[in-house]
């Protein structure tokens, strides 16, 4: 039984007439006896009784007509339903993101994509950039926003931007009055950072940083949460560092200052698997590309592994 012949049998069982429905088809009507006579073969019933001056449907027939209308409109939804899935407009992406990611360029990546791609089921992962990378290597998620550097041949990285440091102090600390501070001002300080597996290079060059500056920092309380740490400044706990973008944050209590030294930057990316091909992917890469670099007409010119060699692309 072949497709073609369900709505061969249709058009007949609706016209009870050969020519027709030999004519609505675009067919001889020899052509559709012939298909008519293999799918009755094929299904060892006879589906039609005919003469020379009538066609009826026998009892089997009227029976399996409901059937063959039924399979076709399940064919026709499944070929839709599939070409909709082939063009990226159902199904499921999973989005994984580090916490400062969410109250920055990521609202309004999801926003834009969500209105583009409104039957897309989105699902989100919160989390570190080493638990991203984990998740990204084991398929949990698709698509992940991360910290450079990173340090994993299976992925593909394509750069957003940068982001300096603040300090964040509480209201009452004599460093709030200057414009900005020095590294090496803050040698008798309390700090209160995340923990070194949130990402740990740029944890690793805060330490450097520190050590340039003749101290090693006295580390009195670790948050995960942005919010937990500055929760901790404004009780006085001691003194944290915040990416600028985070300074609309306004808490009682807390006072954000530049530093006049050089510091790391944080560096944010997006990455996905190297060698999956994804339609939901790309389409999210490209929403991405036009919000974050709309002056960069390619998107291989970002399609490169984060090797220390990112520096450049991150430049105005």
């Amino acid at each position: 039984m072949e497709f073609r012949q369900l709505t061969y049998f249709i058009a007949v069982a609706e016209e009870l007439h050969f020519g027709r429905a030999a004519q609505r088809l675009h067919l001889s009507q020899p052509a559709l006896s012939k298909q008519i006579k293999a799918l009755e073969n094929s299904l060892e019933i006879k589906l039609l009784d005919r003469t020379k001056h009538w066609v009826r449907l026998t009892p089997a027939g009227k029976q399996f007509l409901a059937t063959a209308r039924h399979t076709l409109q399940q064919l026709e939804q499944g070929v839709k339903v599939a070409q909709q899935v082939s063009r990226g407009e159902i199904g499921r992406l999973r989005i994984g993101f580090t916490n400062p990611a969410l109250l920055t360029v990521v609202p309004n990546i999801l926003e834009q994509y969500r209105d583009l791609y409104p039957k897309i089921e989105l699902t989100l992962l919160g989390g570190g950039t080493e638990t991203q990378i984990e998740a990204l290597r084991t398929h949990q998620v698709d698509v992940s926003f991360v910290y450079t550097p990173i340090r994993e041949d299976s992925l593909s990285v394509y750069p957003l931007y940068e982001e300096t440091f603040l300090l964040a102090l509480p209201q009452s600390h004599p460093l709030t009055k200057q414009q900005q501070v020095s590294l090496k001002s803050l040698a008798n300080e309390s700090f209160i950072l995340y923990p070194r597996s949130l990402a740990p290079v740029l944890y690793n060059e805060f330490l450097q940083c520190c050590a340039q500056a003749g101290f090693t920092p006295n580390i009195v309380q670790e948050g995960e949460m942005t919010d937990t740490r500055l929760g901790l400044v404004a009780a006085g706990m001691g003194i944290a560092f915040i990416i600028s973008g985070l300074q609309n944050l306004r808490l009682k209590g807390v006072v954000y200052k530049p530093l006049e030294d050089a510091f790391p930057r944080l560096k944010l990316a997006i990455a996905w698997r190297r060698e999956e091909s994804s339609v939901l992917v790309d389409e999210f890469l490209k929403i991405t590309k036009a919000i974050v670099h709309p002056n960069i007409d390619s998107l291989e010119q970002l399609n490169i592994l984060d090797r220390g060699e990112m520096g450049s692309l991150f430049q105005p």
